[in-house]
């Protein structure tokens, strides 16, 4: 059964690091069938959209894949698992995990087809949670914690081989969970049994009921409760136009990316540039402090070069490419025809599933609720942010004419044109401040803050667990210290190296299970610098601020109280989650670094000198990166206006996007627009991803709430009293309620956008004992 069900349903490609020949499963929309023909010869045939339909088909030969031969007797990865034992495996190779995650997935795919035929079958029979939902959840959590630590493996220490091939592997075991996971809710006999213990709450606890709420709030938004042919069949149509223009879209960037590459072989042009700058650009990673140093058309690229390459020129060339690239300036990779089909059709889809528009669709389970809610919140930030960006923009021309050579202030001027200002604004050295921030001793710093303000303990118990994928991880158990409960262990692996790839993130490898023994398990992976035997890893302060909002993702992971993975927070990108509100405080954390006395509680002594960041450096490094934000935030602002103001269309004729993108680009920037300016053609948030899609306002609502929770703090004055309410009320509760409803529990009001427009334009107020320091102090 595993197999019938696995051959119908995935592509599964084994990695190839370690072998060549790979197993394959193909989706069901483009089976490889062997047909036999009247006359009895045998061709094989791709059935896709388009293919011409054979004049007489007598049989099919379905070609199944190559089952793993992993089982529990024979792999110690999944011996581990299913032994419930207390730390995974982490030292199985890499076949062992990949293959015996597959055979894992096969077969839950083919308990989730058993169990919801048991459904079927027994229609009209009392239901339970215990007998519907509890049987997949079991399945579930151990698929779930063997994917997660496959993660972590592929992520830290996986065998070195091409970025394709990996990323072919990765991609295809993530999409093979993500399926297998959520096939149950396409079920009508799973749907009608959850939606009849929903409506009955019988013997249900809040977080059963919260858990059922989601899976109908999804089954509704991905229309998999429409059940009539008709319908059925329209919503595929509009799907599947999407997928194909969304890769077509794709698929044109990609083709793009290497066109054009811009190369500095002037140690002098990057003087500025932080360490890990270097080694992303370097073409030969060993030479990254000489170089040469290249960038390609990529935003994990190019943007980097903009910000921190002196050299005018190539920034300007750089800039055309970037906002022209994959438009009409590339006839057969132009995605102005994709974009307008993508809006077509989700347009579509989205009337289909009875939404007024894609916005309307898109914002339904979200905290802001309505794409309303959102224009209010894009307007009151105009108000306040556009007159402070056309005042700064004089600040930036004098300064790009005291700095720069020929020419007025230009776009593509401007992201090393804003940061190089606001450190000279405020004689500030980033280079130098960093050597304030080693990653150890920030890191202690850093838990020891968080324990101060939300009363928990981190404990150093490295030496108790059997294996890590590398010396450097250390382990801590978490303890809430007002409740006296042990909340979990987060594994920590914070260093960059050769056979590790990905940037910071935080996963939740599994939830608290009294039933199997296990606690929690969180992993936080890091990207800084290795350290050497001459010199500690110091954090720049980007990195800095990445350490805080991973950091405060690992937090937000282990205080949540949620049995069930799918609330324990809003994931990303569940239609059913409200996840516009899911950064409130990985971004509170983030927030940090533009408080003086947080940034200084946070720093060491200096590496070299051994000493203390003073009251005024941290004051002034912190009033500097704020200043520098603007730019970018104004630009996000502008992205998200764009955003909501193309899907919220209840008809996407009524403009052109070209159209569009113009008029706004006048509204929002003083200087004339380029004339190859197709940008959109390029923007992977907004088009690229479907949940996305009207969702660009995110960062900055979650900066309103980050810094509308830090404003209740500095109001209340007493930092545990409110670390705990906010603990409490909202952070315990992961998604086991909606988030507005949680945010009004802690604050006692809706969200305030107050705190965000005075922090990129704050009032006039200045240090009594010292009036003459002409500058604000931060609090």
């Amino acid at each position: 059964q595993s197999m019938q069900r696995a051959s119908t349903v995935r592509q599964l490609v084994s990695p190839r690091c370690w072998r060549r020949s790979a197993s394959t499963l193909r989706p069901s929309t483009s089976s490889l069938l062997r047909v036999e023909g009247a006359k009895g010869q045998r061709r094989s045939i791709l059935f896709k959209m388009g293919n011409e339909t054979p004049s007489r088909v007598v049989g099919y030969y379905v070609l199944f894949p190559v089952i793993p031969d992993e089982t529990v007797e024979n792999n110690p990865f999944l011996y581990n698992i299913a032994k419930n034992e207390d730390w995974p495996k982490l030292t199985a190779t890499p076949q062992q995990m990949y293959e015996g995650a597959v055979r894992q997935l096969m077969e839950f795919g083919a308990t989730t087809m058993e169990h919801l035929e048991y459904l079927e079958k027994t229609e009209g029979e009392p239901r339970t949670f215990e007998s519907v939902v509890e049987p997949l959840l079991h399945e579930e959590y151990e698929v779930n914690y063997i994917f997660q630590t496959l993660l972590l493996k592929m992520l830290t220490d996986w065998p070195d081989c091409s970025g394709k091939l990996f990323d072919a592997d990765f991609s295809h075991i993530k999409i093979m969970c993500a399926r297998d996971h959520m096939e149950k809710l396409s079920s009508p006999a799973f749907q009608k049994a959850i939606a009849e213990l929903y409506e009955r709450k019988e013997g249900l606890t809040d977080w059963q009921l919260r858990l059922l709420e989601w899976y109908l709030l999804e089954i509704k938004a991905s229309g998999w409760d429409k059940q009539d042919v008709k319908t059925r069949k329209l919503i595929g149509s509009w799907s599947r136009f999407i997928d194909e223009y969304r890769s077509k879209y794709i698929r044109n960037l990609m083709a793009t990316n290497d066109q054009n590459t811009f190369t500095v072989t002037d140690e002098a042009a990057l003087k500025d540039a932080p360490p890990h700058v270097l080694q992303q650009l370097a073409v030969d990673p060993d030479r990254w402090t000489t170089g040469p140093w290249r960038a390609k058309m990529m935003p994990s690229s190019i943007f980097p070069l903009l910000q921190y390459c002196d050299d005018r020129q190539m920034r300007a060339g750089a800039w055309e490419k970037w906002i022209s690239k994959a438009s009409f300036d590339h006839d057969f990779y132009n995605n102005s025809i994709n974009i307008e089909e993508l809006r077509h059709n989700n347009e579509g889809l989205a009337k289909t599933l009875g939404y007024g528009s894609v916005a309307e669709h898109r914002l339904a389970n979200k905290m802001a609720a309505s794409p309303v809610t959102v224009r209010n919140f894009l307007d009151a930030m105009i108000r306040r942010v556009r007159p402070v960006f056309i005042d700064r923009t004089e600040a930036w021309a004098a300064f790009a004419a005291r700095e720069l050579i020929g020419g007025e202030l230009r776009p593509a001027d401007l992201f090393y044109v804003s940061r190089k200002e606001a450190e000279q604004h405020y004689e500030v050295n980033p280079l130098e401040l960093m050597r304030h921030f080693p990653f150890w001793p920030t890191f202690d710093n850093l838990t020891q803050l968080v324990s101060h303000i939300f009363n928990l303990s981190f404990k150093d118990v490295t030496a108790s667990v059997p294996e890590r994928m590398h010396p450097d991880v250390r382990v801590y158990a978490v303890a809430d210290l007002s409740s006296g409960e042990h909340l979990g262990r987060v594994y920590v692996d914070p260093f960059d190296r050769e056979n590790k790839r990905g940037g910071w993130t935080a996963m939740l490898a599994r939830t608290e299970s009294k039933e199997r023994g296990l606690d929690k398990l969180v992993y936080l992976i890091g990207a800084a610098a290795s350290p050497t035997a001459a010199q500690p890893s110091v954090l720049h302060h980007a990195q800095l601020s990445q350490l805080l909002s991973t950091f405060g993702r690992a937090v937000q992971l282990l205080l949540s109280r949620s049995p069930y993975r799918d609330i324990a927070i809003p994931w990303n990108p569940f239609y059913a989650s409200d996840y516009d509100a899911a950064d409130l405080f990985p971004t509170f954390l983030q927030m940090f670094i533009y408080k003086p006395t947080l940034l200084q509680s946070l720093s060491a002594p200096h590496v070299s000198s051994g000493a203390r960041l003073s009251d005024e450096d941290a004051n002034n490094a912190s009033l500097a990166l704020s200043r520098a934000t603007l730019w970018e935030s104004y630009r996000t602002l502008f992205w998200a206006d764009f955003d909501l103001s193309i899907y919220e269309m209840e008809n996407r004729k009524d403009k052109f996007w070209l159209d569009l993108y113009r008029d706004l680009y006048k509204e929002y920037f003083p200087w004339k627009q380029e004339r190859n300016d197709y940008q959109p053609c390029s923007f992977t948030p907004i088009f690229a991803i479907q949940p996305h899609m009207a969702m660009y306002y995110r960062k900055l609502w979650s900066e309103m709430l980050a810094l509308d929770v830090h404003a209740t703090f500095d109001a209340e004055n007493d930092e545990k009293k409110t670390g705990e309410r906010l603990k409490t009320t909202l952070l315990n509760r992961g998604s086991g309620d909606v988030a507005k409803e949680l945010y009004r529990r802690f604050q006692g009001r809706d969200p305030s956008v107050g705190a965000i427009c005075d922090f990129y334009d704050p009032p006039s107020f200045y240090n009594m004992e010292d009036s003459s320091a002409g500058e604000p102090r931060r609090q």
